[in-house]
């Protein structure tokens, strides 16, 4: 695991946000932090167990690395290795929610770490979560194969935050940055 430049995540996730939904943030900011675990909230109060595993495992392989969880890394060597920028939360008036990174925060929460680092963004214009928001400390982890978390996306709610193009846009990003820095 290779930590990276936690400027460079905060350049990729502003861009990212600002090429999806300048029209509802307005202007961004994008800092490292690390925050209190106790201080983060989500609109999605029940989990699936498998990407919360998959979070369980990811945040062992931070602890084996020495690395406090979730600065941004490439999980192998370069330059094959997986690009995980950390989670994203929105600095909102109502205080921090998680839009990307739910299924990490809650592993690292209920693992008994008191902070991670996070980027955060902050904007010019708050538009209201897309679901009611519950604390970190509240979202638990189902026992069941078949528990579907929701979807905001599909219910119509226009104040859904696009994520997946978040991620997948400042992937892109980074990745672009991180082969430049290498150069030929």
């Amino acid at each position: 695991m290779t930590p990276l430049s936690p400027d460079l995540a905060a350049r990729a996730w502003r861009q990212a946000v600002a090429d999806c939904w300048s029209d509802r943030f307005g202007a961004v900011a994008v800092t490292h932090e690390r925050v209190d675990l106790r201080s983060l909230n989500s609109v999605i109060e029940l989990v699936a167990p498998a990407p919360y595993a998959s979070a369980q495992a990811l945040l062992r392989a931070f602890i084996r690395a020495g690395i406090a969880p979730y600065p941004p890394v490439l999980t192998g060597p370069p330059p094959g290795g997986t690009l995980l920028l950390g989670p994203l939360v929105e600095r909102h008036p109502n205080g921090l929610l998680i839009l990307d990174g739910v299924h990490r925060c809650l592993a690292a929460f209920c693992q008994g770490l008191g902070t991670v680092w996070v980027s955060v963004l902050t904007a010019e214009t708050h538009p209201p979560p897309a679901g009611s928001p519950v604390p970190l400390t509240e979202v638990t982890p189902s026992a069941s194969a078949r528990t579907r978390t929701p979807l905001f996306r599909y219910t119509g709610n226009p104040d859904f935050r696009p994520t997946d193009d978040f991620l997948s846009r400042a992937q892109t990003s980074a990745q672009r940055e991180i082969e430049h820095l290498r150069g030929p």
